[in-house]
């Protein structure tokens, strides 16, 4: 668990560091990344779209006038949908 969670922290570090919206293109490779990492380590679907709420509210609080950063982050939703192929 402890290779997910330095995982999930790097995601977020990356998150806070940001000058401006990256390409939903870019966020999405690193969502699959992690989802990856989770599901490697066990995560389900269900933990998932934990993970991707909290990362929305994240991303949200943070950047609060920028929605389309928060719904870049919230197409990871979509990942739980294709969670056996990530196992």
């Amino acid at each position: 668990m402890q290779t997910y969670l330095a995982a999930h922290d790097e995601f977020v570090a990356w998150l806070d560091g940001l000058d401006e919206t990256p390409a939903s293109s870019e966020i999405d490779r690193r969502l699959r990344m992690l989802a990856q990492c989770a599901a490697d380590r066990g995560m389900t679907a269900i933990h998932w779209t934990f993970v991707i709420d909290g990362l929305v509210a994240h991303a949200t609080r943070k950047w609060p006038g920028n929605r389309s950063l928060a719904n870049a982050v919230a197409r990871g939703f979509d990942i739980s949908g294709e969670w056996a192929a990530c196992k």
